[in-house]
């Protein structure tokens, strides 16, 4: 394997832990917390929309140079659904919801890829990792479709199973690690003798 290619496997690898190791923080705050954290998700969205909205209302109305009316109307939509958010922060709980469940179905669609690789590898228990992300994937659509339900029921299943993706994300990276480098050095045995 060229240099080059070890630098892109290790930045891959080294990306996939660091979001790993987020998934699970996150996912323990929204189990022990999970009220506050999704009105504090809104009003995040929210400020940020406003902070972003006034911006570029400031760019418009005081840049020197010309301006284009795209900008002006992009900041009164960013600024009025910002203040709308802040407003009224349950009312972007359900959007919230689907970005998260996006993610945990992206985030388990890559592990079972990975699991198939167990299978590849030769190790038994492969099937165990694919049931599961395959059940999560379930349970994000399910999330997705019924946002209104249990709302803090559903937050804490899916710091659950946050927590689950980035533990099952850190033991798959370091398996398939553990696997690879094992076939490796038995095929540079083989061609030794």
């Amino acid at each position: 394997m060229s240099k080059s290619k070890n630098k892109k496997h290790g930045k891959a690898i080294s990306t996939a832990i660091i979001s790993a190791l987020a998934y699970i923080v996150l996912g323990f705050v929204m189990i022990f917390y999970p009220d506050k954290v999704s009105i504090a998700l809104c009003y995040t969205l929210g400020g940020a929309l406003t902070v972003y909205g006034l911006f570029n209302l400031i760019t418009y109305f005081t840049s020197k140079q010309v301006s284009f009316g795209f900008e002006m109307i992009v900041g009164i939509a960013a600024t009025a659904f910002g203040v709308f958010f802040l407003i009224s922060p349950q009312s972007i709980l359900g959007m919230i919801f689907a970005i998260i469940g996006i993610l945990i179905i992206v985030d388990s669609t890559i592990d079972i890829k990975r699991s198939f690789q167990l299978k590849s590898l030769g190790v038994k228990y492969w099937w165990i990792s694919f049931v599961v992300s395959a059940l999560i994937i379930i349970f994000a659509i399910t999330t997705i479709i019924f946002p209104g339900f249990f709302a803090d029921i559903i937050m804490i299943i899916l710091g659950i199973a946050l927590v689950y993706e980035g533990i099952s994300g850190l033991t798959l990276i370091a398996t398939i690690g553990h696997y690879a480098k094992k076939i490796s050095n038995e095929s540079q045995m083989i061609n030794i003798t």
